[in-house]
């Protein structure tokens, strides 16, 4: 049988895998953000022709 500290560890790693999951993307999606906005400002000052 577990022990309570083995127990604890098998209820605690799927919690910390969905949190370093869910960290992972929004690093990736602020990213991903950043670099969409400097093609529109770039794509909106050809335009205004500055």
């Amino acid at each position: 049988m577990f022990n309570q500290i083995s127990l604890f560890i098998m209820l605690l790693t799927p919690v910390i895998a969905y949190v370093a999951g869910a960290v992972i993307y929004s690093f990736v999606e602020c990213l991903r953000k950043g670099s969409m906005l400097d093609k529109c400002n770039n794509i909106i000052s050809c335009r205004n022709g500055l």
